[in-house]
């Protein structure tokens, strides 16, 4: 036997799906991030330099990424 169904609200649901839509492009864009920047400490590495530059780089442009991903996926849609 199973117990009582729970219905949630259509208003309730609209808020459950943009919660997990912005969770998920959270996630996404630390994603990006770690990516590059994991690319650039692996490139510094095998090219050898004094100084970091490729991560640094790498890091700024995952930034850079992720925030032209943000803006594509929340800019009103036509």
């Amino acid at each position: 036997m199973s117990g009582p169904s729970r219905r949630v609200p259509k208003k309730a649901q609209e808020g459950y799906n943009s919660y997990l839509r912005f969770t998920g492009l959270g996630f996404t864009m630390i994603g990006i991030i770690l990516a590059f920047c994991f690319a650039g400490y692996w490139l510094d590495g095998v090219i050898g330099w004094k100084y970091p530059v490729l991560t640094i780089v790498l890091s700024l442009t995952g930034i850079a990424g992720s925030m032209v991903y943000l803006f594509k996926e929340t800019s009103t849609r036509k």
